[in-house]
């Protein structure tokens, strides 16, 4: 166990300093109050850390910050921030929800992914939109679904339907129209 250089200061105006100093390990620990905050410091060759708490607030600084119990309750009356310069890691083993009583931004300013090894569910009460610069809809080993009361497909230059079997289908009445040609071509066309 090494010796240890324990020092108590008290002063009517700078309040009270207690200093605990390891001279072989080089680190030195200070407690210090002085009427408006504690400040707890621990003091080595390659990091420092710190405690400051005054009446309103409390701040730590330190290189390395770890938080272990058993269960932990976060609550802000007020505006809440959480951001890291390098990697952001949010992992649960049970059910993860993220609510919001506003708006809900979500902004990736490189590649973003979803997924999930089961259903993944998207729901809009109102208007629900995908815009990208190219947009694929892909299903692996089923069917693609389209359901609506109203469907439209619109291409500004031009729609293509192909498959080893098309088929178009009308329950009630069926048009088909072009401004320009119409062309039907089969190795066997069938009307009627």
């Amino acid at each position: 166990m090494p010796k240890l250089i324990c020092i108590i200061d008290m002063d009517k105006e700078k309040g009270l300093t207690l200093t605990t100093e390891d001279k072989d390990g080089k680190i030195l620990q200070t407690v210090k109050m002085d009427g408006e905050s504690i400040t707890l410091e621990v003091k080595g060759d390659s990091a420092t850390s710190t405690i400051v708490q005054k009446q309103d607030s409390v701040t730590v600084t330190c290189k390395s910050f770890v938080l272990k119990a058993e269960t932990i309750e976060v609550t802000s009356t007020k505006a809440s921030s959480w951001k890291s310069d390098d990697t952001f890691a949010l992992e649960s083993a049970k059910a993860f929800t993220v609510t919001t009583k506003d708006e809900l931004t979500q902004t990736a300013t490189k590649d973003a992914t979803l997924s999930s090894d089961k259903a993944v569910t998207l729901k809009a009460a109102k208007l629900f939109r995908v815009e990208g610069a190219d947009v694929q809809l892909e299903a692996k080993s089923g069917e693609l679904s389209l359901n609506a009361p109203s469907v439209k497909a619109e291409g500004k230059k031009d729609i293509a339907m192909e498959g080893p079997q098309v088929k178009v289908t009308a329950k009630a009445q069926l048009a088909l129209k072009a401004d320009g040609m119409a062309e039907i071509k089969g190795g066997m066309v069938n009307v009627g």
